[in-house]
């Protein structure tokens, strides 16, 4: 009964146009690769996944692109400027940097974590914030010393920490993924 079955079987057809896409991909695949992973920088293997992704939405769109060369490159550009736009904030450690890292020292993954963490969170502050908590908690300077290196009172100094300190702890809160 189950020959049966399979002989019946009826598959179904392959979209029109199947083989022209598989002919462009065996064309442009290098050449999208190349601009992918050499003009951008993106890592091979993920440029292939993003080629992969430039396919797919050809296959979706393919009745309405005029010039498949054009939109294949266009496409291809496009998806690597945005995987450095995601991924920007992503960057490898150094040599240097994995020889002082101590990976039997107790905490260190939390250690990473938070530092990772207020980065982000630092980096998520406008400039004005960053540079009053850099001040204030990085360099060490009173609300006075910072009201001076801002060209301002040193009340307004006070608040300016205060209401910096809160806007980075919501943000810190947010980004652990904790909602008051």
């Amino acid at each position: 009964m189950i020959a049966a079955y399979h002989q019946n079987l009826v598959l179904p057809e392959p979209p029109k146009g199947y083989e022209r896409v598989e002919e462009l991909y065996r064309l442009y695949f290098n050449l999208m690769l190349y601009l992918s992973s050499q003009r951008f920088k993106v890592p091979e293997s993920d440029a292939e996944g993003l080629i992969h992704e430039v396919f797919l939405s050809f296959l979706a769109h393919s009745s309405e692109v005029r010039d498949p060369r054009a939109w294949l490159v266009g496409s291809i550009c496009h998806a690597s400027r945005h995987y450095w736009r995601v991924n920007k904030r992503t960057e490898s450690m150094t040599d240097e940097v994995l020889e002082q890292v101590d990976a039997s020292a107790p905490g260190l993954a939390e250690t990473v974590a938070t530092r990772i963490s207020v980065q982000e969170t630092l980096s998520r502050l406008h400039e004005k914030c960053r540079h009053t908590l850099s001040l204030k908690y990085f360099e060490g300077c009173s609300a006075i010393e910072v009201a001076r290196a801002l060209d301002t009172t040193p009340r307004y100094a006070e608040k300016l920490i205060h209401k910096c300190l809160k806007r980075a702890h919501k943000i810190y809160l947010d980004l652990k993924g904790n909602k008051r």
